[in-house]
């Protein structure tokens, strides 16, 4: 057992999974860059036995940027932020979904600012970037942030589409738990080398030149975009098979839809992030009571694949509240 916050759980899968780290630090996330930081100047390696380079940029549109070029020549690369920081990143997060470039995202979910500033956690940041094209995955505690992170890479690579993992700024980005550590072993055998190489393969490189990000007129630009919808509609199954194989590793088992509660239940909410445990609570409490009560936990929210959310559901349903934490 190791006793850890959630961005120290999260940096630490990020650190050991990638080559180039380019941050820019924003609250709640700051506390990942700055360990990311620490951890490669003091030389720590990743699992291929390197040092990653980590590099500050001059903003989070900087860092997504230079995570962009780090990702174009094959390396392995990843950023962390929330709130304004993530929205300044929405132009190239729309190119890396466009050009099937697998990479993830760490967000410690923060308030977007409206009439006032919030550093405090809700949803209003990652809800801006739904159309983007990148899967998102929600993480609901300090070992699910964890285990998700390394979930996340793991199916980015399988599916190469980028991914958001994103977990509730304060709540859980700060909250300090006991969780089970992942060891480099368990990190590197779930690391698909046959898709990171491939990834290396895609680099430009002058010895085979290739062109990318040319103009395109309506006709064959509409043509190439839909022509990505195959990588994206199999996201859920590469999501599925990463959280199995997480499985078959840990003994942790997660289901990108997972249902809590009564099996006929007739009252169901549904619901993502850090709330999930208390509703949890709540739920044990009125089953004891006799209530036909239960809980839909959501960790895949994009692609959101309703067949699957339907599935998990119990047939005896009959009232659904969705709590969502945004306005």
């Amino acid at each position: 057992m190791q006793t850890i916050d959630g961005n120290g759980a999260v940096a630490s899968v990020a650190f050991r999974t990638s080559e180039v780290i380019a941050i820019y630090p924003i609250t709640p996330s700051s506390t990942m860059a700055e360990q990311a930081d620490a951890w490669a100047g003091n030389g720590l390696k990743n699992v291929w036995g390197d040092t990653p380079r980590v590099v500050e940029m001059q903003s989070e549109g900087g860092a997504i940027a230079a995570v962009h070029g780090a990702l174009q020549t094959g390396s392995l690369s990843t950023s962390f932020t929330s709130s304004q920081g993530l929205l300044l990143m929405i132009p190239t997060l729309y190119k890396l979904a466009g050009q099937l470039t697998p990479f993830v995202l760490h967000v410690a979910a923060r308030t977007v600012a409206t009439h006032a500033l919030s550093i405090f956690g809700d949803h209003s940041d990652v809800m801006a970037v739904r159309q983007t094209g990148c899967a998102m995955l929600c993480a609901a505690s300090v070992q699910e942030a964890q285990d998700f992170a390394l979930i996340a890479h793991r199916a980015t690579l399988k599916s190469r589409v980028p991914f958001i993992h994103f977990f509730d700024g304060f709540r859980t980005s700060h909250e300090i738990n006991k969780i089970i550590p992942l060891t480099d072993e368990t990190i590197l055998n779930l690391m698909p080398q046959a898709e990171i190489d491939a990834h290396r393969a895609r680099a430009l490189n002058p010895e085979h030149p290739v062109i990318r990000g040319t103009s395109a007129n309506p006709d064959t630009y509409f043509q190439s975009r839909e022509a990505t919808n195959p990588w994206y509609n199999a996201v859920y199954d590469h999501v599925e098979e990463a959280m199995k194989a997480f499985g078959d590793a840990t003994g942790r088992q997660y289901q990108p839809f997972e249902y809590y509660g009564h099996p006929q239940a007739e009252r169901v909410i549904i619901m993502m992030g850090s709330a999930l445990g208390t509703c949890e609570e709540v739920v044990d409490e009125l089953l004891i009571r006799g209530e036909k009560v239960g809980v839909l936990k959501v960790r895949l929210f994009r692609p959101f694949s309703a067949k699957h959310l339907l599935q998990a559901l119990p047939e005896t349903v009959r009232a659904i509240a969705v709590l969502d934490r945004t306005k």
